[in-house]
């Protein structure tokens, strides 16, 4: 599975507790069916989400009664990895996609997707930024100001970026992890940065994109006291 998938959908996880309703419950769309994307899917199945929406660049599909995450990763994979044509799903505009009402919109494609004026028509109580960079500054505050929360890129999708990490760490001492050992190393850290950032929002009563550039900033600053490091 893509590790930056494992991250989105535990902060999925961690977040719908944090907000007290149930993932067994909740509806989301997913924008992007790539590795992102599908495998979100397909790993909140077994949560008991039901995924109620799918776009890519092909166009968007809906269907209020649900779509199996598997069954479409299939059709995909034969389909040139589209989701066009689905047949199990009625075929909707990118308007109506945008608009559609769901608990969680999980944005896998491409950059500065979330703008204004689409910031303005989502109807979602979570977003997930399975991409790098799916919302604009001018997106971002309007997502605010309406109540939305968003759980950022830079957070949200970092998994592969850890795991990378995980295999130069290997590479460098000669050393084979076990993908139980990589898995539990890696929902270590998850768990670990996602409290931060939840911490460090409610303690300077700021957003969580803020949050997560403050963790950052303040352990580059720990690390050059430390090592001796200047700028």
């Amino acid at each position: 599975e893509d590790d930056g998938t494992l991250f989105s959908v535990n902060a999925c996880i961690i977040q719908a507790r944090d907000n007290s309703f149930k993932l067994a419950e909740a509806t989301y769309k997913i924008q992007g069916y790539g590795n992102v994307g599908s495998w979100t899917a397909r790993l909140l199945k077994p949560h008991g989400s039901k995924l109620v929406a799918v776009e890519d660049i092909s166009g968007a599909i809906g269907n209020d009664n649900g779509i199996d995450p598997d069954d479409l990763f299939l059709y995909a994979s034969g389909n040139s990895g589209l989701v066009a044509g689905y047949p199990k799903a009625s075929l909707i505009t990118h308007d109506s996609f945008v608009t559609l009402k769901a608990d969680i919109f999980v944005p896998a494609a491409m950059e500065n997707q979330i703008a204004e004026d689409t910031a303005e028509l989502l109807d979602v109580k979570l977003v997930a930024e399975g991409a790098n960079g799916p919302t604009t500054p001018e997106g971002d505050l309007i997502l605010r100001r309406k109540g939305v929360d968003v759980i950022p890129d830079v957070l949200c999708n970092s998994g592969g970026v850890i795991v990378s990490y995980f295999e130069w760490l290997q590479n460098k001492r000669s050393e084979r992890w076990e993908l139980e050992e990589v898995d539990c190393k890696l929902r270590k850290k998850i768990l670990n940065a996602y409290e931060k950032v939840r911490s460090t929002a409610l303690n300077f009563n700021t957003d969580w994109r803020v949050a997560a550039y403050v963790v950052a900033l303040s352990s580059l600053q720990i690390v050059y006291k430390e090592r001796g490091i200047f700028p």
